[in-house]
């Protein structure tokens, strides 16, 4: 019985063409008008010899779904057309509807591999047999056809995916694994089709592993993951997984596929990221320098505890993010000597875009601090990074 994890869907009924083969010319207008008025799906062509049928096959000029085929013909008989046909790489069911009915000639038809065999009787009522056992005959044909080229399909998606694929049976062992699935693991398919997960699980996530095969055939869908998992040599990977159960009509489980990526590289990136960034938070943060970084529209990107400090302004430094400078700018430059001179220097310092350092400015309360300007490259455009810092005893000057 077919896998039916590969059941087609309904073939489109787009008509069945029958190529009828027998030397009785009567006859065959006698078989096209009945199976063409049995079933108005039915086209029938008539030839006579085994010659011309061969010839009506080999000039293609219509699709043929099934061959019909009286066997005692002058020269080549029917079976003989079938071996023919057989023989040009023509794969269409061939039925043998015949007058001659020994158990002999029935054998022989079954062991050349004659679709169906139909003896050839009085009255009318054969014609319906007859257009009944086409009909059969080139349904399970083209259902066969269809289900290999689905498997051809899925086959090929399996092959040619940029991730690991495993897939198992209904009992959870292996029956397929790809190309890159091998890559990853380190073993060859042949080591692992036939057997279960437990090679490429270390010994301690078994169990949770376990749980996840339990989850998914009791729920019938999908789950990610992020596992360990073990290399032929014995290294530890980390991978993400997705698995996905298939069910057939009636709910039961099929198949079950898994695709996964070593991510061990990507994780340690990732690590070695979040400790980067967690020192340099640390540092931004006890800095004695007040920093602000702009991007290319302004926008706040950052700013630290020590900027509000210096300015004396109430807020979150982390809840700017995204504020306009210019504004924030004019927000705090009442705390300048010269309010209006500080917004006019900042902005003509951008439009320059040239570096400034330790440019003194006066605060109304009496403090100076010092402005150092930096122009940054950002992977969204320039941005600016302002540095501020209290005057020491003895700075003096511009």
């Amino acid at each position: 019985m077919a896998d039916p994890l590969h059941r087609s869907e309904t073939v489109r009924d787009d008509g069945i063409r029958v190529l009828h083969v027998d030397d009785d010319r009567s006859f065959t207008e006698l078989v096209a008008t009945y199976l063409e008025r049995v079933d108005d799906a039915f086209s029938v062509r008539s030839e006579t010899t085994a010659a011309d049928a061969l010839e009506a096959l080999e000039a293609g000029d219509e699709r043929i779904d099934c061959i019909v085929s009286d066997y005692d013909m002058p020269g080549t008989d029917g079976l003989e057309l079938l071996e023919t046909v057989r023989e040009r790489d023509v794969d269409v069911p061939f039925v043998l509807f015949t007058g001659k009915g020994s158990e002999e000639i029935a054998s022989e038809a079954v062991s050349a591999g004659v679709t169906d065999y139909l003896q050839k009787e009085g009255g009318t009522d054969q014609y319906t047999v007859l257009a009944n056992r086409v009909r059969n005959a080139v349904d399970q044909h083209r259902s066969k056809r269809a289900l290999a080229a689905s498997q051809d399909r899925l086959s090929r998606f399996i092959e040619q995916s940029p991730l690991g694929t495993i897939e198992y049976d209904e009992t959870f062992e292996i029956v397929r694994v790809n190309s890159v699935a091998e890559e990853i693991t380190g073993y060859d398919a042949e080591e692992l089709v036939g057997g279960t997960w437990m090679p490429i699980v270390p010994e301690d996530q078994r169990r949770r592993v376990a749980e996840i095969e339990r989850g998914l055939l009791a729920d019938r869908g999908g789950y990610r993951s992020v596992n360990e998992n073990v290399t032929r040599d014995g290294e530890r990977i980390r991978c993400a997984w997705h698995n996905q159960v298939v069910t057939d009509d009636d709910g039961e489980v099929i198949r079950v596929f898994s695709q996964f990526e070593d991510i061990t590289e990507r994780e340690e990136r990732k690590r070695e990221l979040e400790r980067t960034n967690a020192v340099l938070s640390t540092v931004f943060d006890t800095l004695p320098h007040g920093v602000l970084v702009e991007d290319a529209d302004r926008r706040v990107l950052a700013v630290n505890d020590r900027l509000y400090d210096l300015f004396d302004v109430d807020g979150d430094p982390e809840g700017a993010v995204g504020a306009d400078c210019e504004r924030f700018a004019i927000e705090v430059s009442d705390r300048c000597v010269d309010p209006e001179g500080f917004v006019t220097r900042i902005n003509a310092v951008i439009e320059d875009r040239e570096p400034v350092y330790d440019e003194r400015l006066d605060l109304a309360d009496g403090r100076t601090l010092r402005r150092t300007y930096r122009p940054v490259d950002l992977p969204q455009g320039g941005g600016h990074l302002w540095l501020y810092r209290a005057a020491e005893s003895g700075d003096d000057g511009n």
